[in-house]
C-alpha cells in the first residue's frame, strides 16, 4: 500500500509539474508574443510608410510644380480674353504632356473663374458643386487652409485599382484663388503591398483620415464607409509609431502621414498569439505523453520486478504458500483492527512427520508437507490466506460463514483423508479453529492461543486413536 502511495504521488508530482511548466511556458510565449506583435507591426509600418511616401511623392511634387508654374498661372489669368476652343486646346497640350511625361493615369486643371473641368482630353464639364453631388469635392478644397490635398477614389476600368488624386491650389502673386490643377495615379504598389502583408502576418493595415474615416482598405466595400472610432489618433500626430493594445488579443501600430494628413494604422487579428499557444499546448502534451507512457512503462516493469522480490520474500519456496514472514505481518496488521465476526483462525499440524522422514526419507516428509499444503490450498484459498510457519506447521486466518464453516471443515478432513503420494500412501493433520464469533472479547493474538491448543488437543487425541509413539512424530 505504502508503494503505491508513493507511486501515486510520484504521478501527480509529475502531472502539476506538466500544468506549471505548460503555464509558464504560455506565459513567456504570451509575452515575448506581445514584443514581437509590437515590433512586427513597427516593422510593417515602416515598410508601408516607406512604400506610400515613394508613390505620393512624385505626384505630389508634380502637383505642386504645376500649381507654380508660370505658363499656367498666365493662361488662366488671361483665360478670358481667349476663345473657349484656343484656351481648351493650349491647356489639352499642357495636361497632355504631364500625363504621358509621367506616366500617370490622368491630369487636371479647374479654373476658379471659368469653372471648366479641363482634363488632357479637353473640356470634360463645368464644376457645378450645388447641383452635382461628384463636385463637392472643389468647394471643401478650396475653403480649407491646405495647399494641396489627396483624395481616393477606385478606379473601376483599372481592376478596382487604388486611385489617389493629388488636388493643388493655384494662386497668382497677389494670392488670389485662380484654380486647382494635380493629376490622379494608381497606387499599385502600396495595394499589392498591403495585400500581401495582410495574408503572410495576419494583420489589417488601413490609411484613416482625421476623421477615423476609412480611405484605403484591401476590402473596397469598407472604404470611406467604415469609421475605426477605436483607434486613438491623437497620439500619432508626434510623428512617432504608436502603439496601442485595443484588448481581446488585439493590437495595433498608429503611424502619421504628414503628406497625406492621414494615419497609417495597422492591425493585428489576435489569433496569430491564439495559435501559438495551441502549437506549445500540443507540443507540451505529446512531450508529456511520450513521458508519462515511458513513465509507466518502466514503472510497471519496476513494479513487476519489485512484486516478484516481495512475493518471493513472503513466499515459502517448497509449498507456494505465504511464509512466517507475511504471517507474522499480518497479524500484527491485524491486531489493531476491529475483526469480523465471520473470522476463523487456523493452525494445522502434520501428525507422523518424524517417523516419515526417520524411516522412508526427508523426500518423503516433504511429500507429506506438500499434500498437506495442496489440500489446504484446494479447501481454503477462496476465504482467505494460508501460510506454512514451520516445518510441518501451517496457518490460516480466514473469512467463512457460519452456515459453511462445518461444511468447510468436512471438506478439508475429506482432502486429507483421500490425499496419496508416492512414497508415502496416507496423510494426517492436526487442525484447531478458533472463530471470532464464539470468542468475541478476543484479539487475533487470543484467537491464535485457542486455535494452538484445540490444535494439540486434536494431536493427543490422533496418537491415542492410532496408538503410535507421539515422540515419533
Amino acid at each position: 500500500m505504502n508503494q503505491n502511495r508513493v507511486i501515486k504521488l510520484s504521478f501527480i508530482v509529475v502531472i502539476v509539474s506538466f500544468l506549471l511548466s505548460t503555464a509558464l511556458s504560455i506565459g513567456s510565449l504570451h509575452y515575448m508574443a506581445l514584443r514581437n506583435q509590437q515590433e512586427l507591426n513597427r516593422v510593417l509600418a515602416a515598410q508601408i510608410y516607406d512604400t506610400i511616401s515613394i508613390e505620393l511623392s512624385e505626384p505630389v511634387v508634380i502637383a505642386r510644380t504645376m500649381a507654380n508654374d508660370r505658363f499656367l498661372i498666365d493662361m488662366l489669368e488671361k483665360e478670358d480674353q481667349v476663345s473657349e476652343e484656343e484656351a481648351a486646346k493650349i491647356i489639352e497640350d499642357f495636361l497632355l504632356g504631364i500625363r504621358n511625361g509621367f506616366d500617370h493615369e490622368s491630369s487636371f486643371l479647374v479654373s476658379e473663374k471659368s469653372r471648366r473641368y479641363y482634363t488632357y482630353s479637353g473640356i470634360y464639364k463645368i464644376i457645378d458643386p450645388e447641383n452635382d453631388v461628384r463636385d463637392s469635392w472643389y468647394p471643401k478644397f478650396i475653403s480649407s487652409i491646405q495647399d494641396y490635398d489627396l483624395d481616393v477614389d477606385i478606379d473601376q476600368t483599372h481592376q478596382n485599382t487604388w486611385t489617389v488624386f493629388v488636388d493643388a491650389k493655384i494662386n497668382n502673386k497677389r494670392g488670389d484663388l485662380l484654380g486647382v490643377c494635380g493629376v490622379g495615379f494608381h497606387m499599385k504598389k502600396s495595394q499589392e503591398l498591403f495585400n500581401s502583408l495582410e495574408e503572410e502576418y495576419n494583420v489589417k493595415i488601413n490609411l484613416v483620415d482625421p476623421n477615423h474615416l476609412v480611405q484605403v482598405d484591401s476590402d473596397l466595400e469598407n472604404i470611406q464607409k467604415v469609421y475605426l472610432d477605436d483607434i486613438d489618433l491623437e497620439k500619432a500626430y508626434s510623428n512617432e509609431y504608436i502603439y496601442q493594445d485595443l484588448g481581446g488579443g488585439r493590437y495595433a501600430v498608429v503611424k502619421y502621414l504628414e503628406s497625406m494628413d492621414w494615419f497609417l494604422v495597422i492591425r493585428s487579428n489576435g489569433t496569430q498569439i491564439g495559435s501559438q499557444y495551441l502549437g506549445v499546448i500540443l507540443l507540451n502534451v505529446l512531450l508529456f505523453g511520450l513521458v508519462m507512457g515511458i513513465l509507466v512503462f518502466e514503472t510497471r516493469k519496476i513494479m513487476r520486478k519489485t512484486n516478484d522480490l516481495t512475493d518471493a520474500s513472503f513466499r515459502d519456496k517448497n509449498t507456494g504458500l505465504l511464509n512466517r514472514r507475511a504471517f507474522e505481518e499480518d497479524k500484527n496488521s491485524m491486531n489493531d483492527k476491529p475483526l469480523h465476526e465471520d473470522l476463523v483462525y487456523l493452525i494445522a499440524d502434520v501428525n507422523g512427520l518424524k517417523a516419515a522422514n526417520d524411516t522412508i526419507g526427508h523426500h518423503a516428509g516433504d511429500e507429506l508437507i506438500n499434500g498437506a499444503a495442496s489440500c489446504l490450498t484446494s479447501v481454503l484459498s477462496d476465504y482467505g490466506k494460508i501460510y506454512r510457519i514451520g516445518g510441518d506447521e501451517f496457518a490460516a486466518i480466514l473469512n467463512i460463514p457460519k452456515d459453511k464453516l462445518k461444511d468447510i471443515q468436512e471438506k478439508l478432513d475429506k482432502a486429507f483423508n483421500e490425499w496419496s503420494g508416492e512414497e508415502v500412501k496416507e496423510l494426517s493433520v492436526s487442525c484447531g479453529y478458533a472463530v471470532y464469533r464464539e470468542h468475541p472479547s478476543e484479539s487475533l493474538s487470543g484467537l491464535s492461543k485457542i486455535a494452538d491448543e484445540l490444535m494439540y488437543n486434536a494431536k493427543e487425541q490422533y496418537y491415542v486413536s492410532s496408538g503410535k509413539d507421539r515422540r515419533r512424530r
